[in-house]
């Protein structure tokens, strides 16, 4: 009780919280063994991306998995960001170009399922949701600050790589099977 009510008089907290806002988090799962069970687990933009399937939902920016993972981690370190010179929230969502729209974000990760994975679009593995574009997406998200204090500057990786990883994750499995 005494730390209880040390606590409510100074306005000081023992510890800090640090809030991380990430985007649509995509990337392979380590708790699917099969393509079957990959794809019920998929992300709903991967899925309109490589299947042509469910319309996306959108929020706002995409993050790989294990990128949103090591932020999450790196954000307990104080010796990182001080408690004092923490941000009101980290942003946790691949940095978008300025100038670059949903659509034409979008359309780079379609282009990239189609050169990369061309036997697979052509084998009907794929079907690539080009027309899919997630509607009222105020795209562009800037996770600048999360990547200097908490990646020593490294990038975020956003829509293409994580699609690109889940699609050759995908691909595996499906060779698996075989």
């Amino acid at each position: 009780m005494d730390y209880l009510a040390h606590t409510q008089v100074t306005g000081q907290l023992g510890f800090s919280i640090v809030q991380i806002i990430p985007g649509t988090v995509i990337g392979p799962s380590e708790f699917c063994d099969t393509a079957e069970e990959a794809l019920a687990h998929m992300d709903r933009q991967t899925k309109a991306l490589l299947f042509d399937d469910v319309p996306p939902r959108y929020a706002f920016g995409f993050v790989h998995v294990q990128d949103c993972a090591k932020i999450h981690i790196e954000a307990l370190d104080e010796e990182k960001v001080k408690s004092e010179d923490l941000p009101k929230w980290f942003v946790a969502a691949g940095t978008v170009e300025e100038g670059i729209d949903a659509t034409q974000l979008w359309n780079a990760a379609a282009d990239m399922i189609e050169k990369e994975f061309g036997d697979e679009v052509n084998t009907g593995l794929f079907k690539v949701g080009r027309t899919k574009v997630p509607i009222n997406a105020p795209f562009r998200a800037d996770s600048q600050l999360t990547e200097e204090l908490l990646l020593g500057g490294g990038r975020i990786r956003g829509l293409e790589e994580s699609v690109r990883e889940v699609a050759r994750w995908y691909v595996g499995l499906k060779g698996n099977e075989i």
